[in-house]
């Protein structure tokens, strides 16, 4: 019997969620497939009442797409990248505690701010994020949100159960280089070792999903840099249409991939650099063509190439310039 619970429209949105999350966060299928299942649970109303609709929590060293996979999730179920985002790393001491709730009557505080800028934009996730840096106290009353009522500074109770609560914490990033090499099982029962000694077990009990973001082999990089690359290019294309009154396509070659995972790729903080390094040298070359007169309108387009002298040489519809 078709389930009349959901729209149409709606239910192809979470049926979808799994191989969108897949796809926007490469080589991590088995966190965020977890991702997926524990979010569409909640989505569907299978939570208990008076909760959050999820309490999960993602762990692994940085740069592996923990948070990349949280923004991607509220992009697919909401259609925002609105989050509501508490770092731990600003709540290092117990004091810090009344910029959550407010100091006084009538203030909202930063909780209560946040959520409701959430609200307002559509979307429907509360991430706090490096919860390993909070202090011990903080991180306890973070995780006190499960029971989805909280009393702010002003008297008012703020419901959280039409949200999902997402931790993130780098724990296990310390040893991720020994670590690079090792069958995902392995990592992952290093991390979730590392995990228990830095929470108490009652702590991660109180999660409905513990997710392991393990390290990103060398194909995976490859296609992560291709990934950013062809997204910033497409960037690039927009910028160029609205200069030149007509489209201008940019290619990337394979090359350049490689020379971007070079140049970006940190063996311990990750693709987070990566980013940086694509935007910097694709917007490079191209800001470096328009100065020389190279890209102009009337342009058709260009193709971006590894200069075998070093960085990157853009091939023009009228002629190659060296970048």
């Amino acid at each position: 019997m078709q389930d009349q619970r959901l729209p149409g429209d709606r239910r192809a949105v979470l049926a979808g969620l799994r191989a969108h999350l897949r796809g926007a966060v490469l080589g991590q299928a088995e966190a965020t497939d977890g991702l997926a299942e524990a979010l569409l649970a909640g989505e569907l109303g299978h939570t208990p009442p008076g909760r959050p609709r999820s309490l999960l929590l993602l762990l692994g060293p940085t740069g592996t797409g923990k948070t990349s996979a949280v923004a991607a999730a509220s992009r697919h179920l909401f259609g925002t990248d609105a989050i509501a985002r508490v770092n731990g790393a600003e709540f290092a001491a117990a004091e810090r505690v009344p910029l959550l709730l407010g100091a006084r009557a009538g203030e909202a505080g930063l909780l209560g701010a946040q959520v409701a800028r959430l609200r307002a934009a559509g979307g429907r996730i509360l991430l706090l994020d490096e919860l390993e840096k909070a202090h011990p106290g903080v991180a306890d009353y973070l995780l006190g949100l499960e029971e989805a009522a909280v009393t702010l500074a002003s008297g008012e109770t703020l419901d959280l159960s039409d949200l999902h609560l997402v931790a993130t914490s780098n724990v296990g990033a310390s040893g991720a280089l020994e670590l690079a090499g090792l069958p995902r099982a392995s990592l992952r029962r290093y991390v979730e070792q590392e995990a228990a000694a830095q929470f108490r077990p009652e702590v991660l009990a109180r999660f409905t999903a513990v997710l392991v973001f393990g390290h990103l082999g060398r194909e995976v990089q490859v296609r992560i840099a291709r990934q950013l690359a062809e997204a910033e290019a497409a960037y690039q294309e927009q910028v160029l249409a609205r200069a030149f009154g007509h489209p201008c396509r940019i290619e990337v070659a394979e090359e350049v991939h490689h020379r971007l995972l070079a140049e970006g790729w940190h063996r311990r903080l990750g693709a987070r650099p990566l980013r940086h390094a694509v935007e910097r040298r694709i917007r490079g070359a191209l800001v470096a063509a328009e100065l020389r007169g190279a890209l102009v309108p009337g342009v058709a387009g260009c193709r971006l190439v590894a200069d075998p002298a070093g960085g990157v040489r853009a091939a023009l519809s009228r002629w190659p310039v060296t970048l």
